[in-house]
């Protein structure tokens, strides 16, 4: 018996964070509960919008110094424009948890997993107060 799922490696470098992002932006952007967010990246460049995620990511997982932003206004105001409802948090979780699995393994896919699970607990209180 042979299994459809790719061989998992383990999460640990920034080439891996960018494999991740850019393969769970690939579903966000098609989710038909999560496009509708998504979809505003086609107009301010998604390829430009992955680098700056990438950087987070790598400063969350590996402690680098190369994200300069600040998630929470920019979430903020997509909640203002789209609603970022709980079904939408839970969603955004699901599929994060769903890329992580499907691509890599180990410590840092856990730390990944764990870190989503507390921003999106962080950022639903700072734009829905929930």
């Amino acid at each position: 018996m042979t299994s459809s799922r790719p061989h998992r490696t383990e999460l640990s470098s920034r080439a891996d964070i960018d494999a991740l992002v850019k393969h769970f932006y690939e579903q966000a952007m098609v989710d038909p509960l999560l496009a509708p967010v998504f979809e505003v990246l086609a107009i301010v460049g998604l390829d430009e919008h992955l680098v700056v995620v990438g950087d987070f990511w790598e400063q969350i997982l590996f402690r680098t110094t190369r994200y300069e932003g600040s998630f929470t206004p920019v979430h903020r105001a997509l909640h203002g424009k789209y609603g970022l409802t709980p079904e939408r948090f839970e969603r955004w979780r699901e599929l994060w948890h769903e890329s992580v699995d499907e691509l890599f393994t180990g410590v840092d896919a856990d730390r990944a997993k764990s870190k989503a699970d507390a921003m999106v607990t962080a950022l639903r209180r700072s734009t829905t107060g929930m």
